[in-house]
């Protein structure tokens, strides 16, 4: 996909990632900071102001005057009002960051038309069974992160019904798999 080329590649844009609760937006955000070698720096609508907002504009603006990259990701961007959406429109005109916003909510109707204009829409779908079953396998074998150091085993019936259980949220999937454990 055209996404995964500008990622790969380093060559990154601004962005609107749309999809439901657990579908990767965030995670996806991060790996388009790192393979862009870019700064990244996460804020949430719901719990950030404009004070906030700010205070992360005049950082990333020290750091494109050192010549470093930073990658603003807003998580839930349709929370914030007209006037908080549109601060960032300079700033994305003026290459200062690379704007990935996310939301759960069709950006036509909830981001401002002006922030749409300059960032492209990607529309993710829920996670598939299979690619949530492979998530907490990896759960279950991690020793740093994950609950590798417990030495525990998850029968593949027992794999499959948390994987469906999930619904496509690998977040769901994941707690369901910490529950279990516990």
């Amino acid at each position: 996909s055209a996404l995964r080329q500008a990622v790969e590649s380093g060559r990154i844009h601004s962005m609107i990632l749309w999809g439901p609760p657990g579908c990767g937006k965030t995670t996806l955000a991060l790996l388009v900071a790192q393979y862009a070698k870019a700064r990244f720096v996460s804020i949430s609508a719901v719990m950030s102001g404009l004070p906030e907002v700010r205070k992360v504009l005049a950082e990333a603006e020290q750091c494109f005057l050192r010549g470093e990259a930073t990658v603003l990701f807003v998580d839930e961007v349709h929370r914030f009002n007209k006037a908080q959406q549109d601060a960032f429109l300079p700033h994305v005109e003026s290459g200062l960051f690379v704007f990935v916003g996310a939301t759960t909510e069709n950006p036509s109707f909830e981001v401002v038309s002006a922030l749409l204009s300059r960032a492209r829409v990607y529309v993710l779908k829920p996670l598939l069974p299979d690619a949530i079953a492979q998530l907490l396998r990896a759960a279950l074998a991690d020793v740093e992160r994950g609950l590798g150091r417990e030495g525990l085993a998850l029968e593949s019936d027992a794999l499959d019904l948390l994987s469906q259980a999930a619904d496509g949220d690998a977040r769901r999937g994941l707690n369901m798999l910490e529950i279990a454990a516990s």
